[in-house]
């Protein structure tokens, strides 16, 4: 990794970790826009100097892969559980942050319901944090967070994990457990790494549920569908690369009949993947 690269991921982490306070402590109000926070946060990145890779969140049970589209009515309520999801990329290279927050309670309040949640998410991404170095093994970055979740009651998340990050490449294709799987691969050096530790009361596995409003180029090829070259064409999806996209970046531009039966189009011929809203199987 060289040294302008290092610069790069720093640069968008600095971006991301500033985005990702300044929605938190909107999403924290009681009845503000999950729209109009995922727009600014978009806005910001922009602003900042970063470039888009995503914004996202996920309310309650829901553990990742929620964005808003542009009709929805949603606002935060009292006592709401919500992650803040913030990825930003300078050139490709991807800084990938998030953080959770109780909607009308401040952080670190002992009012909270959901404290014990947010201490052992906090605490399990310090231990493993630790850990990191080239060498280690990967059980025992799942086995440090485990540990901090199960100190306060809670578990954590089995089938959702961490993992490398590459050049445009959210998922660079070794997954950073946060259980102990016993996996002993090694982390090189130069290895970039996002650690995601995800805690519940619940049994410890998600399951997607609901329509996806978050897609992925999965395959580079054409399409015999006319909505769904107008797609593929946009200068949006052209400038995401093989980096997420929400469903309201192309309705507002496309109009939302066109985009919804382009993005229908494009799945149907894989070259497009859904991402959908990802829930506790145990609610």
């Amino acid at each position: 990794m060289t040294p302008e690269t290092i610069q790069k991921i720093l640069q968008a982490g600095k971006i991301a970790s500033q985005v990702r306070r300044e929605t938190a402590a909107k999403l924290q109000k009681p009845g503000f826009s999950y729209l109009q926070a995922m727009d600014e946060a978009e806005a910001q990145i922009l602003k900042l100097g970063g470039q888009i890779a995503w914004a996202q969140m996920a309310v309650n049970d829901i553990a990742a892969h929620y964005c808003p589209t542009e009709d929805d009515p949603s606002l935060t309520e009292q006592g709401q559980l919500i992650k803040v999801d913030i990825g930003v990329h300078i050139d490709g290279y991807i800084a990938d942050n998030a953080m959770t927050i109780e909607v009308g309670s401040p952080p670190n309040s002992q009012n909270q319901k959901y404290k014990d949640h947010i201490k052992a998410a906090q605490n399990a991404l310090k231990a493993a944090i630790k850990l990191v170095k080239p060498g280690v093994e990967l059980w025992q970055l799942g086995e440090a967070q485990m540990s901090e979740a199960e100190a306060l009651g809670l578990t954590t998340v089995k089938n959702l994990s961490g993992h490398t990050i590459e050049q445009y490449k959210v998922h660079g294709g070794i997954s950073i457990p946060s259980y102990n799987t016993k996996d002993k691969t090694q982390i090189k050096e130069n290895t970039q790494i996002a650690i995601e530790p995800f805690v519940t009361e619940g049994t410890g596995l998600i399951k997607e549920r609901g329509p996806a409003t978050i897609f992925m180029i999965e395959k580079q090829r054409s399409t015999r569908s006319l909505y769904g070259q107008r797609i593929l064409a946009h200068p949006i999806i052209k400038q995401q690369q093989t980096l997420p996209f929400t469903t309201r970046w192309l309705t507002r531009s496309l109009g939302k009949s066109p985009a919804l039966l382009g993005l229908k189009q494009l799945q149907q011929d894989g070259i497009i993947k859904p991402y959908p809203p990802l829930a506790e199987v145990s609610k």
